[in-house]
């Protein structure tokens, strides 16, 4: 009689249980379905609501992608575009990212999911931030589109970015990606060179991609995923 009745407590505690943030860490993919909810209640990493400490990586990543008449920015034009990408997290080329999103566009509050492709096949990397400020002004001579988000316990790095397209008076526009960071798992400290070098090369990703949307033709929609 004592075995069923310890079953059915187990049974209990398993469905109601949380895991603990203090051992939750980035989720390492072989097959399935990427899991968000995993990541809504985690907090931030601690420090990352802090400026960046002396020994941070502060990184500056940004191309010229287009040219408009100076002025507001033109309807159509690759301001427009590249500001509808970002707030629908399409930062990346597809064939490196898979943004996990509850919805589109993304708004302040928000959870930021990335599906991030190894090179060895079938391999993949999941982990989330959380979107702490969405911006569309014009300041000081430049019209500003896009949003921030600071990572989440458990995300290779503890710090936050910022992808944002500026176009100046004169026409240039501008896609930025502005971040500070160091690592925030143990695994990301033991794996540092390798973790900047994947660091780097999915900010210039990043670049190449927003590039490639400025330069397309105007689209009738986006489609949700």
């Amino acid at each position: 009689m004592r075995r069923p009745a310890r079953r059915a407590q187990l049974g209990r505690d398993v469905a109601t249980a949380r895991p603990c943030y203090r051992r939750c860490a980035v989720d390492i993919l072989l097959a399935g379905r990427p899991d968000l909810s995993r990541w809504e209640w985690r907090p931030f990493w601690p420090g990352a609501e802090m400026p960046p400490r002396d020994g941070d990586r502060r990184d500056c990543f940004e191309r010229v992608v287009g040219r408009e008449w100076p002025g507001e920015p033109e309807p159509n034009g690759p301001f427009r575009r590249v500001a509808a990408a970002i707030v629908r997290f399409d930062v990346f080329p597809p064939a490196l990212v898979t943004p996990v999103l509850r919805r589109m566009p993304i708004e302040i509050g928000d959870t930021v999911g990335v599906y991030y492709r190894t090179v060895v096949p079938g391999v993949a990397f999941f982990f989330a931030s959380r979107v702490v400020d969405r911006f569309a002004h014009h300041t000081d001579g430049r019209w500003r589109a896009g949003f921030t988000y600071r990572t989440l316990r458990g995300h290779p790095e503890l710090g936050q970015e910022t992808f944002c397209v500026e176009k100046d008076d004169a026409g240039e526009v501008l896609v930025a990606l502005r971040s500070w960071s160091r690592p925030g798992t143990r695994l990301a400290r033991a794996l540092a060179p390798f973790v900047r070098l994947v660091q780097v090369r999915a900010n210039e990703s990043a670049l190449a991609h927003l590039e490639e949307v400025a330069r397309s033709a105007p689209s009738a929609g986006t489609r949700r995923s």
